[in-house]
């Protein structure tokens, strides 16, 4: 097909098709990218969405604990110097006056005698005044217990009194007096929970540091006595804490392994109580300190965010931490709240947003991935897990190959419409052209029998020819020119009986001898342009049951074939024998010969071999075509062996009957 001459069926055949397709491959690209951004705008409004649900369950949580443990605080103010607190999350409550911060432990307890009262002119002074100097002075260990004795008498509460048995107890160990010291320490020991130095620190403490090499028994006793200041929810002092920590680690230090392990075990977990108590000391310390600089104090006439805490997240170990508006003439309440216990019991807000596929969590400090939660809630983040992204991400994979399935059945159903339209206008184009071809190759077939005819025929007619011989002759090419057009047409006729349908057979038991003997009327045309045609016949052939007029007309046009492609040789051979069930008729040449790729071309209709010499050679492209399609009428074949230059070998194949 040449576009050269349909160029204008080419552009309109790419314009229907390339732009339809175009189009819609655009439709559908644009579709999938608005769905992306559509799943995206979607997924930033639904984790708005949680992070509001997120800060209002957050902000009612922590305004009923702080209504809670300001209701508690208002029934018994003294809690406020205690580790019990109402909600399990908070973990330290204190005052706040102006911009300092007053921790539990910092207040001294007052007109109880849990502490030892500072230094004046009461007689429990002045005695325990005279007994320092008798001890540290003048190294009368004797005259200073007594006097040590004396001062624990005239005590006006347990905390002078066990500080009066804490001072005499090294005076007794340096007398040898070892079993009444260690009396004074195990009554010192026994001291209530509370009862505290000026310093706060419980003197029972100092007397368990002494005990703590005296016998298992006693490390045992130790161990409790800890255990009872630990379990008693008093705030102890930093120096407090430390002394606890201090004697456990020796008291475990000092067991053996093989030692019984309850009691090791016991000490171990006492340990572990005491280390989660010096980091929250040491946490309100630093809350201490930094208070001034996190601006939490409300100042009066002032309303902080509609009466609501300002929370801040606070420490390694995050406490949210919040002032809440004066609430006595003391100051305000400071309240510190766990975070990760907080946080642990916080109902997930997801369950009111039930088609919300994503988990978060609730952080302290500003992520990387995180979103900051509220301004009310400075230092917190939520991070949102990838369970969206992986869910919308699967449903867009969803839509996205629906998409391009679609748009494939399309492009494939258009392109196959596109490819049938094409094969059937190229097929069209090939017909025209090949009609074309036809007409310029039948008119001088049909116009050079024509005219010899007539030539010959007028020279007759008007006598010009007096001489018999010379009038034979002349009769004998009117004949065969005849003959040659009726096989032109012949062929013509039955190849449009062919592309109908309409071609029918006749096959009777015929001998294929009379067939190639009947092929002897090429003779004349053949010895006219100086071939030799060599027929070889096996007689012992059975009869065959064939159509002898199409069997007749195929073997004629290979013997047309092979005269027009001789080239210069003169010879072609007729051969009809046997082989095996089949006979097989064969016309031979040595002529030009045929290409390999191109013997399996020379058989379709109107086809001739592209070469220079075939331009100059009369020719319809029937005659091969009709010799195949009469061969597989029979039941038979055609089959071809040739080499450029060699020559070729035509061989019709019959089946012969069974048994013959």
């Amino acid at each position: 097909m040449t576009l050269k001459g349909h160029r204008k069926q080419v552009v309109l055949f790419l314009t229907a098709v390339l732009l339809p397709t175009s189009v819609l491959v655009a439709l559908t690209l644009r579709m999938i990218r608005q769905e992306r951004e559509l799943t995206q705008k979607r997924v930033a409004d639904e984790r708005r969405a949680m992070i509001r649900e997120v800060r209002q369950d957050l902000a009612s949580r922590l305004d009923r604990l702080v209504r809670s443990e300001a209701a508690a605080l208002a029934e018994h103010p003294e809690r406020i110097g205690r580790r019990e607190y109402v909600n399990p999350e908070v973990v330290l409550l204190a005052r706040a006056v102006d911009t300092r911060l007053y921790l539990p432990c910092d207040a001294a307890p007052d007109g109880e005698g849990r502490s030892v009262a500072p230094r004046d002119d009461s007689e429990f002074n002045r005695l325990l005044g005279q007994a320092e100097r008798a001890e540290f002075a003048q190294w009368n260990f004797a005259l200073a217990s007594a006097r040590y004795d004396r001062a624990r008498a005239a005590a006006r509460s347990p905390a002078q009194a066990g500080y009066a048995r804490l001072q005499r107890a090294p005076s007794l160990l340096k007398l040898r007096r070892d079993e009444e010291a260690l009396r004074e320490y195990e009554e010192v020991l026994s001291l209530p929970p509370g009862v505290v130095d000026e310093y706060g620190v419980p003197l029972a403490l100092y007397a368990a540091d002494h005990l703590l090499w005296r016998g298992s028994e006693r490390r045992e006793a130790v161990v409790e006595r800890v255990g009872s200041e630990l379990g008693s929810a008093e705030w102890l002092s930093p120096a407090g804490v430390y002394l606890m920590k201090d004697i456990l680690q020796k008291t475990i230090a000092g067991t053996p392994e093989t030692a019984a392990g309850s009691f090791r075990a016991a000490a171990e977990d006492e340990l572990r109580k005491v280390l989660a108590l010096v980091q929250v000391t040491e946490q309100a310390l630093s809350l201490k300190e930094d208070f001034p600089r996190l601006g939490l104090v409300p100042f009066p006439g002032a309303h902080l965010n509609n009466d609501r805490l300002l929370w801040v997240c606070y420490g390694q170990k995050p406490w949210l931490v919040g002032v809440s508006l004066p609430l006595t003439d003391n100051g305000s309440l400071l309240m510190a709240v766990d975070f990760q216990r907080f946080s642990a019991s916080s109902p997930s807000p997801a369950e009111r947003l039930s088609d919300f596929p994503e988990t978060f969590s609730l952080v302290a400090g500003l992520s990387v991935d995180g979103t900051s939660l509220s301004p009310d809630f400075p230092g917190l983040s939520v991070v949102f897990g990838p369970a969206a992204e992986e869910a919308y991400s699967k449903q867009r994979s969803l839509q996205r190959i629906f998409y391009f399935v679609a748009l494939a059945v399309v492009l494939s159903v258009t392109l196959f419409g596109a490819y049938l339209l094409w094969r059937d206008v190229r097929r069209e184009v090939q017909m025209a052209e090949m009609r074309s071809q036809f007409v310029s190759s039948v008119s001088p077939e049909l116009k050079t029998p024509f005219t010899a005819i007539r030539m010959f025929a007028e020279t007759l007619r008007l006598g010009r020819s007096r001489n018999p011989a010379s009038q034979a002759k002349y009769l004998d090419t009117i004949v065969n020119e005849s003959e040659r057009l009726t096989r032109l047409l012949n062929n013509v006729l039955d190849f449009s009986k062919i592309e109908q349908g309409k071609r029918t057979y006749h096959p009777t038991p015929s001998s294929l001898a009379e067939v190639v003997r009947a092929a002897r009327a090429m003779e004349y045309p053949l010895k006219q342009q100086g071939f030799e045609l060599d027929v070889r016949v096996d007689d012992g052939l059975p009869p065959v049951g064939v159509d002898l007029d199409a069997i007749e007309q195929a073997v004629l046009n290979l013997l047309s074939s092979a005269m027009k492609y001789s080239g210069a040789s003169r010879w072609i051979g007729l051969v009809l024998h046997r082989d095996g069930d089949h006979a097989v008729i064969e016309v031979a040449d040595r002529g030009v010969g045929i290409d390999a790729k191109e013997q399996e071309k020379i058989f379709e209709k109107f086809y001739r071999v592209p070469t220079h010499e075939n331009q100059s050679l009369p020719g319809t492209g029937l005659g091969l075509a009709l010799v195949e399609h009469i061969a597989k009428a029979h039941g038979g074949s055609v089959e071809v062996e040739s080499r450029p230059g060699e020559g070729s070998i035509f061989s019709i194949i019959l089946p012969l009957e069974r048994g013959s």
